[in-house]
């Protein structure tokens, strides 16, 4: 074993003294590895091509964006996915849906010792497979467009409910139950009192719907009007037991959501969604796919891609993507 440390200084835990972090780091990892701090893509791209050829496991000192990048990064500089190192997330973002998708326990100084402890004795942690979207399509200036992720929200609620989340400081579960509450608390004032419909607040913005033409396995999406716009290539949790995209929790299954739904129903529905993550309308198609084709009208989208927000995108296909390896670490 052979390890590459990633370390992301934006990430959450590193905005405070990442000098020091880093210097942490590298102590722990010794002999085991290297430990490369990457404040840009650039750096990023720089330091996989002196690690991917050596490295058995890339550890992402930071959180699904984090990884994100990561990923997409190794797959510019390694085209073959068979020949990808391991991913190894460290609980270490705003947020970390995928680390407990695959069981990584602890936080990142604990993970990566456990990985130290590991290579010194030549045992390999177990490893999970995890599936994963492509997302290929092109930006508003005719620009192609390419990218790997495990979640895609596209418009609609599930993008704006990142936006409201990110607002907070903390990013965990009271963060999702305060954007929960403050949205339908602002809904129902907008009913009730006159004309507060039509100023901003949480309700305004988080049932705003997203204009764009779908298509899902050859068949449109019958409305052009989308209040739900997602697509995930594994079952996620966000903020303990707030689930997203169920449908794709067995391996090599893709869950898609388009189409339209009232607020008030999403109101009724909301909280029921975000533990089981299904809602149900005669113009929703909530479905297991192979293809999901989005045509933006009106204005570009600015979909949020494993936590990332990517700004002016004129078209997108989502389909299965390669699978990735990713170590089941747990950190004490």
């Amino acid at each position: 074993m052979y390890l590459g440390v990633i370390v992301n200084p934006l990430a959450r835990q590193n905005r405070g003294a990442p000098g020091e972090r880093i210097a942490e780091l590298r102590r722990i990892v010794g002999p085991c590895g290297e430990v490369a701090e990457t404040a840009s893509v650039g750096d990023l791209r720089a330091a996989l091509e002196k690690l991917a050829p050596r490295a058995t496991h890339l550890v992402c000192d930071g959180g699904d964006g984090s990884l994100n990048w990561l990923i997409n990064e190794t797959q510019n500089c390694v085209s073959d996915p068979d020949l990808w190192p391991t991913f190894v997330p460290t609980n270490g973002g705003s947020v970390n849906a995928v680390a407990r998708k695959a069981r990584v326990r602890g936080r990142p100084e604990a993970i990566l010792r456990a990985l130290i402890s590991a290579a010194e004795t030549d045992r390999p942690p177990p490893e999970v497979v995890l599936d994963t979207l492509t997302l290929d399509g092109e930006t508003a200036d005719g620009a192609p467009f390419h990218r790997l992720c495990f979640g895609l929200a596209a418009g609609g609620v599930g993008n704006r409910f990142y936006e409201k989340y990110y607002d907070n400081h903390t990013h965990g579960r009271a963060d999702v139950v305060r954007v929960i509450a403050r949205s339908l608390g602002d809904y129902l004032t907008n009913k009730v009192v006159p004309g507060q419909s039509g100023k901003p607040n949480y309700a305004t913005s988080l049932f705003a719907p997203t204009q764009a033409r779908v298509v899902i396995d050859g068949e449109e999406v019958p409305t052009r009007t989308h209040r739900l716009l997602h697509a995930g290539a594994i079952d996620l949790h966000i903020g303990g037991p707030f689930r997203l995209f169920p449908k794709a929790s067995e391996p090599g299954a893709l869950h898609f959501q388009a189409g339209e739904m009232r607020p008030s129903k999403i109101v009724v529905h909301f909280p029921m969604a975000l533990t089981n993550g299904t809602l149900r309308g005669d113009r929703l198609r909530d479905v297991n796919g192979k293809e999901m084709t989005i045509e933006a009208e009106d204005e570009p989208l600015a979909p949020i891609i494993d936590g990332e927000r990517f700004l002016g995108i004129a078209r997108l296909v989502a389909r299965a993507g390669p699978h990735i390896r990713v170590a089941q670490v747990s950190g004490r």
